[in-house]
């Protein structure tokens, strides 16, 4: 029962509530996981659900600064887990991001290779396979995926990468 605390105030702002607690703690809510969760003025919550709360209210600002982002173009999964650590969210709300990003194909670090070798591999030119591969590790791609890729690419090896 010590760990309980009860809400002693709720406030909207901005789609967020607001909620100061007995204990003159304050934690910030997003409004759907408030509704979601049924959380009611002068509740008591237990320290459990209110860390569970705060953690699914920066998941989900996390993955909508991620759809943000993607609005801009295709990302790696390691592009997108820099940008949102360097937005300042943490390590585990971004895995958490990612996993749910993977999950609903929003990121496809396979995809990403297909589509950059076909945009950057033009019929009767000469392929750069060094420049090729430094520029699939910028963007975010694993030494090693992105060597087999573009090695599979020029030589048209019919193994997977």
């Amino acid at each position: 029962m010590s760990n309980d605390k009860k809400i002693v105030s709720k406030e909207y702002n901005k789609g967020k509530y607001i909620l100061a607690f007995d204990d003159s703690s304050i934690v910030e809510i997003d409004e759907e996981i408030y509704f979601k969760n049924y959380i009611y003025e002068k509740e008591t919550l237990t320290e459990t659900f209110i860390e569970e709360i705060v953690f699914d209210t920066q998941l989900q600002q996390c993955y909508k600064k991620a759809l943000a982002y993607l609005i801009n173009g295709k990302r790696t999964k390691n592009r997108m887990k820099a940008y949102l650590l360097n937005k300042g969210f943490k390590e585990d709300v971004v895995d958490a991001s990612l996993e749910k990003l993977i999950l609903n194909n929003k990121i496809n670090d396979k995809e990403f290779i297909k589509r950059f070798l076909k945009v950057n591999i033009k019929p009767n030119t000469e392929i750069k396979r060094d420049k090729l591969i430094a520029k699939l590790i910028y963007h975010g791609i694993e030494i090693e995926d992105a060597i087999k890729a573009v090695d599979k690419e020029i030589n048209h090896d019919e193994s997977s990468y």
